[in-house]
């Protein structure tokens, strides 16, 4: 089996229920996902406010304005639009059973969609072969969202992973939207930081559109010491905002 695509969904909590929406995520939402036929792996993601500030988002993006704060990422293997339908149907047989219990009014998703892979680039250090990308050790991600500028977005992936905290880069496109891609950066060390880094050495050409550019911590499951961060921060207090 070989990775071919993902689940992305981009999601926020209310402040006051972080470690709760949390646990709950981790203990009851993930298994019956990750059991599904073409899921290999699941990782969700934190913006902290310091992750937040590194952050760039085009006018009107479900990224801006505070939200978004978490991400979750189903790396699939076989077709990608199968896995999505057959989360989509188990959604609802989730709700029918009573098993998505956490109230939907202090939870919210901001964005979601399905990803193919395009191609996929290594750290050569490292040894791998494009295909163990997915499953390359990082601590976090930056998520380039973009349209546009196909050939330039894809040399510059294959630039990056030169960068010595840059353990290697997955091009994605879009199966929902036409013509969105996405790049996922797989970093060690300081996200911000490195989020910062690779627009000062590699700075958007003119050809590419890019509608976010967002670092994120890798989120250690039943652990969550930045909740207090968070909200105690200017970020929204309730998905309502």
């Amino acid at each position: 089996m070989e990775p071919s695509g993902i689940i992305f969904a981009a999601l926020d909590c209310d402040a006051a229920v972080i470690e709760d929406w949390n646990r709950w995520y981790d203990l009851e939402h993930t298994p019956p996902n990750v059991m599904l036929e073409g899921v290999m792996l699941s990782n969700r993601y934190v913006a902290t406010p310091e992750l937040h500030a590194a952050r760039q988002t085009a006018d009107g993006s479900p990224f801006g304005g505070g939200r978004a704060s978490f991400i979750t990422v189903y790396t699939l293997t076989g077709d990608p639009q199968i896995a999505f339908d057959d989360m989509s149907t188990l959604r609802e047989r989730l709700i029918d059973t009573g098993r998505m219990a956490f109230p939907e009014d202090q939870k919210a998703v901001r964005e979601g969609d399905c990803f193919q892979s395009v191609d996929a680039f290594v750290s050569s250090p490292t040894k791998l072969v494009p295909k163990d990308v997915p499953f390359v050790g990082h601590t976090g991600v930056v998520i380039r969202h973009r349209r546009g500028g196909d050939e330039e977005s894809l040399a510059r992936a294959a630039r990056l992973v030169d960068l010595d905290f840059v353990h290697g880069v997955w091009s994605l496109t879009s199966r929902l939207r036409e013509g969105l891609d996405m790049d996922m950066v797989f970093v060690e060390g300081d996200a911000a930081e490195a989020a910062r880094t690779m627009r000062a050495v590699e700075p958007a050409d003119g050809a590419t559109e890019v509608l976010v550019d967002a670092p994120y911590d890798r989120i250690n499951p039943m652990h969550y010491p930045w909740a207090d961060s968070i909200r105690n921060s200017e970020l929204p207090k309730t998905v309502a905002l």
